[in-house]
Formats: C-alpha cells, structure tokens, sequence
C-alpha cells in the first residue's frame, strides 16, 4: 500500500510541475526586418526599464570606484542627447573619468576626450558590468563628447569625475594625451 502512495504522489508531482516548464518569448520583428535579441527587446517598455538600466549603470560605475576616491563631479545623459562637458581638473590629485552606458539593444558609444589640442577617442559599450576608466592626471580643464544618437534610441549614460591616490592610477597615467584610443 506505502508503495503505491509513494508511486501515486511521484506521479502527482510529475504532473504538476510538467506545466512549470520555462515558456519563451517569441522575439517581434525589428523595424529593419532583422530579429532583436529574445533576452533584451530595442525599446524600453516604461520608466521600470529605465530605473533597472540606472541601478546596472550605477553598479558598473561602482565596480571600478577605488576605495579613496573622492567624487568631484557625476550626472547622467540620455544616448539620444548625447554628451558635451567640460571638467575641471584642478588640484595636484589626479582623476578618473568613468562612464557606464546602458541601452535598450546593443549599442557602442564614441567617447572622445579632449585637452587643449589633444584628443583621443573610445570605444564605450553599452551593458558592460564594469564601466570604463579613464586615467586624466589634474591640471587644464577637458572635455568629455559623446555624439548624440537616434532619437528613438533609448538608452543611458553616467558618468563619474574622480580624484584617486596616485597609486590607483592604473595602466596609463593620461589616456588623453599618453595612451589615446
């Protein structure tokens, strides 16, 4: 009698969790005829996108913070509105400009970073889980550019401006004027 009891609930339970089985999404078609990706769909679907986008941007950014830094400057930026900053470097601490992107789809941004008559250009891309770094040591003011995208593309950028120790200062100590991209 046990037997057929144990028997009796295995098969219960098989049946009940034969309908727990994963269900998939059928990606929709992209505007281009193309397929966008099952996991991650072209347009966000509301504000909640949005915030999750933010708390993963914030999350990369705080991936690369050193312990010491002292934050001196930091936003955010729609990719559809682009970036065009200049920031102050004063002081004789150098700094670390980082910048995490997030996006709806795919998605490379070109950041160029620009001193006096030194400019050199990156490759930022969007979903990174460690935002990208870099080294600018302290003296005349630089910009940071980042070409605005379609205006339907949904997507984010935010930024850091830190002062670091020295001795955090990794790889290349001016990717503006020494290590451009």
């Amino acid at each position: 009698m046990r037997a057929r009891h144990t028997l009796a609930v295995v098969l219960t339970l098989a049946a009940l969790t034969a309908g727990c089985t994963e269900q998939t999404r059928e990606p929709k078609e992209a505007q281009d005829g193309g397929t966008p990706s099952v996991s991650q769909p072209s347009t966000w679907e509301g504000k909640a996108d949005e915030e999750d986008a933010m708390e993963r941007a914030t999350r990369a950014l705080n991936a690369v913070e050193p312990e010491g830094a002292s934050r001196e400057d930091s936003g955010m930026a729609a990719l559809a509105q682009g970036l065009d900053r200049t920031f102050k470097a004063k002081g004789d601490r150098p700094y670390t400009f980082d910048i995490a992107c997030q996006a709806a789809a795919p998605h490379t941004l070109a950041l160029t970073l620009t001193r006096g008559d030194a400019e050199s250009e990156w490759d930022v891309e969007c979903g990174d889980r460690e935002a990208d770094q870099f080294n600018i040591p302290a003296g005349a003011p630089f910009t940071a550019t980042i070409a605005p995208a379609k205006r339907d593309t949904d997507g984010l950028v935010l930024w850091r401006l830190n002062t670091v120790a020295p001795e955090d200062v990794q790889d290349c100590e001016d990717d503006i004027t020494e290590c451009g991209g």
